[in-house]
């Protein structure tokens, strides 16, 4: 059986003067199936667009839509969540699924770059070098903190990454502009979070003196896409991106 395309083809060749038999000996089809859809060409089936079948997945679809706004992405994480709420399926339908969330994630990422006044900042750290003092070598590292829209930078340099230089910074960074910017994305940064657990979800840092960064900010997993639009100096896989409370 010729396709749409196919039986467009022999039509063509016959209003260029082919006979059947040349048809036949240039497509590779039997002269009997050439003169057939010649003959009648209104035969060709006309397939539309396949129906989807019902997944195993789809009554699970709206918790996986809340961990995934929760930062929970790990594939095996979720598997492990839903076979908890009887999940039937295998491991391979949710990683299909899995792949277009995680390319629309990815688009949203990149269009959130082009941010308006006072929305969002970055954080970073940078070695600087070293420097001798009292006969010994210390590490100096640059602390930097940009502003999304406008791009202005407060920095300063410390001896140390430690939670409260870092705080000191932000609080000198935020008094220069006189205000707080709405979001503030972070690299994984020890002094901002400790890692994930079994769940996925986010071991936030805390000080002796109770600083908790969600008593702060209201923290939002942020999943960045490996492009210059995002990220115009360096290109890192993950980031966090908090939103002020």
């Amino acid at each position: 059986m010729l396709r749409g395309k196919d039986v467009h083809e022999v039509e063509q060749m016959k209003q260029m003067g082919l006979s059947v038999s040349a048809i036949s000996e240039l497509t590779g089809y039997d002269r009997r199936t050439v003169r057939k859809y010649l003959l009648n060409p209104e035969g060709v089936p006309d397939y539309g667009p396949r129906v989807a079948e019902p997944s195993k997945l789809d009554s699970h679809k709206p918790f996986l839509a809340d961990r995934l706004k929760a930062g929970v992405w790990n594939a095996q994480v979720l598997l492990r969540e839903i076979r908890q709420h009887g999940y039937g399926g295998g491991y391979t339908i949710l990683k299909d699924w899995l792949h277009p969330q995680r390319t629309a994630a990815c688009a949203a990422a990149v269009r959130r770059f082009e941010t308006p006044p006072g929305k969002q900042a970055q954080v970073d750290w940078g070695h600087l070098g070293d420097l001798e003092m009292a006969g010994a070598a210390h590490r100096i590292w640059g602390f930097t903190i940009t502003l999304g829209y406008s791009r202005r930078m407060w920095a300063q340099a410390a001896l140390d990454q430690k939670l409260g230089t870092l705080l000191r910074m932000h609080e000198g960074a935020f008094q220069e502009w006189g205000g707080v910017p709405e979001e503030i994305l972070y690299d994984r940064m020890r002094t901002v979070w400790l890692g994930q657990d079994e769940r996925g979800e986010i071991i936030w840092h805390h000080s002796d003196r109770g600083f908790l960064w969600p008593a702060v900010f209201r923290a939002r997993p942020f999943r960045k896409c490996f492009s210059p639009l995002f990220c115009q100096r360096r290109t890192r896989p993950h980031r966090l991106d908090w939103s002020a409370a």
